[in-house]
């Protein structure tokens, strides 16, 4: 089953597009996928993700540093080449990808870099990867005391680093970009336990890092200028917005619609998000979902998607219908109206958030449904400003 509403307004590709991603994704057990732009600020909050994520795992307690400290360099190498290469392919261009996957944790970063530093670069990674830990020690502080790697190769001394802190190899590729520039995409890998477990197959890890690839291929593609998925909860949702208000650009007025929108969005995924595994395993994954901010002919787009119960569509359709039928004063009449009733019973207030999205907004809401299974279905929710 399949349903979608407003076609009129419509941008369904993007709509199609959070619900083929969040199938991809739950497949591949991605912890989150985070594309847009890397700031300061940005690599801040997305290390305050990281650890909230990592904070809920029992299992991650002994690699907690080592993942922060990877996280720390991945980050750090794709802000350092970010303002050289903006004016080409944009300043949201790079991806950052935490998977847990196969008793592993999987880092991968993707950023644009200029061709005629791939050979030194290649050369140093191919080097890394030849040498043991004690080559490695001794290799680093070497480069260290003599100085002899140059950040023109876009790596240096902190994929020595990466290495050593890992003890596995760093598993790299290239995907042309133009004449002068081309995406590089890094990937390392952390295994939760000291015990020896089977290995996986070559084919099958290099698929997951191509699926990654492909994702960020997509991303690029369709002009979405920032991605998150993920679990979403009350914690990691204080560090989600500052990320995402950062992507945005206006006057005070328009960055504060934004920001009410984006909060409404994110906030019904936390309240109302429901995780679908259960039916498959006992492992929760909180409230599962997916938030994209895409660009179309002059406007912003707010793509957000969840698992609900398929037996509240109906329910939640009518909503979104009587909502969408209501504009201008008529609108926010209602609003008032609601506000004063909820506000004086002292009561919860579910349906003020579809209100505030479309008043906030000026368009009409769009939606989607997309059958799981019996049970369950995802909802993908767009507003347009």
């Amino acid at each position: 089953m399949n349903q979608v509403a407003n076609k009129d307004f419509i941008n369904s590709h993007q709509l199609k597009l959070a619900f083929d991603l969040i199938q991809g994704i739950d497949k591949q057990n991605y912890e989150y996928i985070y594309r847009g732009k890397f700031t300061e600020s940005i690599t801040a909050n997305l290390l305050s993700l990281t650890e909230i994520y990592l904070g809920k795992d029992e299992d991650t307690l002994r690699l907690k540093k080592k993942i922060y400290f990877v996280m720390v360099e991945c980050l750090q190498n794709i802000t350092k080449h970010q303002d050289k290469v903006k004016d080409i392919v944009g300043d949201e261009a790079g991806i950052l990808v935490l998977q847990k996957q196969n008793n592993k944790y999987y880092i991968t970063t993707g950023n644009a870099i200029e061709n005629k530093n791939i050979d030194t670069l290649v050369g140093l990674l191919q080097k890394v990867n030849s040498l043991g830990a004690k080559e490695l020690k001794t290799y680093y502080q070497k480069l260290l005391i003599n100085g002899e790697i140059s950040d023109k190769g876009g790596a240096g001394l902190g994929l020595i680093a990466m290495a050593r802190k890992t003890g596995n190899k760093l598993l790299y590729d290239f995907q042309e970009v133009n004449d002068d520039f081309s995406y590089f995409y890094l990937r390392t890998e952390m295994p939760l336990s000291t015990i020896p477990t089977a290995e996986t197959k070559e084919d099958a890890w290099k698929y997951s890092f191509d699926k990654v690839k492909r994702i960020h291929g997509i991303l690029l593609k369709e002009d979405i200028l920032l991605n998150f998925n993920g679990s979403f909860d009350q914690d990691n949702l204080i560090s989600l917005l500052p990320i995402i208000d950062a992507q945005m650009q206006g006057s005070v007025d328009f960055k504060k619609r934004v920001f009410k929108i984006m909060f409404e969005m994110l906030h019904n995924i936390v309240e109302y998000s429901e995780d679908h595994t259960y039916e498959k395993s006992n492992v929760s994954r909180d409230n599962p979902g997916i938030f994209l901010l895409g660009s179309k002919d002059g406007k912003f787009n707010f793509t957000a998607g969840n698992y609900l119960m398929s037996n509240k569509i109906n329910i939640l359709q009518e909503k979104l219908d009587f909502v969408n039928k209501l504009d201008g004063k008529d609108l926010q009449d209602f609003y008032n109206k609601v506000s004063e009733y909820f506000e004086n019973n002292e009561i919860n207030k579910p349906d003020l958030s579809i209100i505030e999205m479309k008043l906030r907004s000026g368009y009409p809401l769009k939606y989607s449904f997309d059958k799981i299974s019996d049970t369950f279905s995802f909802f993908t929710l767009q507003a347009t400003i």
